[in-house]
């Protein structure tokens, strides 16, 4: 993840009083803590700042702030945000009492460990408003939106922020917000409902949800006037700064919705309605479209096909296509499509794919599953996996094999998503005496936890490997003594 704007969220979160910050555990999480507690430390501010290592567990302590009616914030990857959903999707229906607002970080899709899971769409599934940030150097008054918003309705709250909006530079503030105090507030038909209560919560989730779309018109709708009456294009907030300027060439109006769920239906319509053709610019899943009582009018994702393969990051298509549909004469030729990173360029360590590699080639019987992380991508292995998953497949490739049969299987994964999901997969091979290998690379900062953990497991066996060391096949392939066994390899140890 990138981080030079991470101070934004330091400053944004003091400045409107969130009292509890929890982080998936992703990269560059550590470097958010420290910020938001150093931001917190200079202004003097109670702001707790924690890492965790699973989503769901993250969103829960997080979630426990706001039961007590403080103000709280969960950050994660909107990928990674499926996790979650057990507890997400319990909260919309009791609510909260203070101001909990989740921010999921869009990061590029290209990514080879990344779920395209889209985290809008996930809301609107889940009946979570969303708010949508249009510039960095805002950030701090839409997470004021946000909380309002949340405390206003007692619902939680997503801000959505895509990494590709405009960043600026960062001046330090030195606002503070208001410190509350734990006030949890006893209401069984709440807190504990019954099949019976959540039917009737239900019922009262649907009315707020269009409160809060009549509430989402006053400041939350955006319009650019343009001299054109032919064409219009509709766009979420995250979109806005990539299509003004080609707008504005063009005199071409532009209506910029910054909640995207609970959709304002009404300027929506009034603006499809004041033109002859109107487009609508969002990614991944036609969330706006999707809401609009009447689809067939407009041109999006739903209804063109060329808008449905042009993704807003992919510029020189996107703006292909408004011209075609703004001239109505089609240019022929391919879309063009981004250039996919070379996974190769993600490896931080050539000796240890140049171990796997040659590991391969004098065993032909060994089949390497690997954890699709950033450390792993472009390693020669056998089978990509889901995040964490690596030590199931494993397992799974064992219990399917008669004893000491060929192949071999070898798993292959990051400290970060063993910390993530593989602490269960380990357990759940030691329960069921499965016969287990996994390398796993190491990050120094995760390292004493890592340790910490492996070292209290029964029937585990922990072994240190250096790819470059002349004995690190043998010790490889060799038995083992126990019948799960992780080989520990060290980031700087792999350089």
């Amino acid at each position: 993840m990138e981080t030079d704007w991470c101070n934004w969220f330091a400053e944004g979160l003091v400045e409107n009083g969130c009292q509890y910050l929890s982080i998936a555990l992703m990269e560059g999480a550590d470097h958010v803590q420290e910020l938001a507690l150093h931001a917190a430390d200079r202004l003097k501010f109670p702001l707790q700042a924690d890492q965790t290592i699973s989503e769901k567990i993250g969103y829960e302590v997080a979630l426990a702030y706001s039961y007590g009616k403080k103000r709280s914030a969960f950050i994660t990857h909107g990928f990674s945000l499926p996790v979650a959903m057990d507890p997400l999707m319990s909260s919309i229906y009791t609510g909260v009492a203070g101001g909990f607002v989740v921010i999921t970080l869009d990061m590029d899709l290209s990514l080879p460990y990344s779920s395209r899971c889209d985290p809008v769409s996930l809301a609107m599934f889940a009946k979570m408003p969303v708010i949508e940030l249009s510039d960095f150097r805002l950030l701090s008054g839409t997470m004021k939106q946000a909380f309002n918003l949340s405390e206003r309705f007692e619902t939680p709250v997503m801000l959505h922020i895509d990494t590709k909006v405009p960043k600026g530079t960062h001046n330090p503030g030195g606002k503070t917000g208001k410190k509350r105090r734990t006030k949890f507030e006893k209401n069984p038909t709440r807190w504990a409902a019954t099949p019976r209560f959540r039917f009737l919560l239900h019922k009262k989730l649907n009315l707020r949800l269009k409160e809060i779309s009549e509430y989402g018109i006053k400041g939350q709708v955006l319009q650019i006037n343009g001299k054109e009456d032919k064409l219009g294009i509709i766009c979420n907030h995250a979109n806005l700064s990539f299509i003004k300027p080609w707008a504005e060439r063009h005199q071409i109006p532009v209506l910029s919705i910054q909640m995207p769920f609970p959709l304002p239906v009404t300027p929506v319509s009034r603006f499809i309605r004041d033109h002859k053709k109107t487009v609508i610019i969002e990614d991944r899943f036609p969330t706006i479209q999707f809401q609009l009582p009447e689809r067939t009018r407009v041109l999006g994702r739903i209804t063109d096909p060329k808008l449905r393969q042009a993704f807003s990051w992919q510029g020189d298509a996107l703006i292909q296509r408004l011209e075609e549909i703004r001239t109505g004469k089609t240019k022929k030729g391919k879309v063009p499509l981004p250039r996919q990173p070379s996974p190769t360029n993600r490896v931080p360590s050539q000796s240890l794919a140049h171990f796997l590699g040659d590991l391969k080639g004098k065993e032909p019987s060994l089949v390497l599953v690997a954890d699709r992380t950033p450390l792993t991508a472009g390693l020669p292995v056998d089978h990509f996996v889901s995040r964490g998953g690596a030590i199931s497949i494993a397992a799974g490739y064992m219990h399917a094999q008669k004893p000491n049969a060929s192949p071999h299987i070898l798993g292959v994964t990051d400290s970060y998503a063993f910390l993530h999901y593989g602490m269960q997969a380990t357990t759940n091979a030691v329960f069921n005496t499965a016969s287990v290998k996994c390398l796993v690379m190491v990050r120094p900062e995760h390292e004493n936890t890592l340790h910490t953990f492996l070292k209290a497991m029964d029937h585990v066996e922990v072994v240190p490997l250096n790819p470059k060391s002349k004995n690190a096949r043998k010790k490889l392939m060799g038995n083992s003594s126990q019948p799960v066994t992780i080989f520990t390899v060290q980031t700087g140890e792999t350089a």
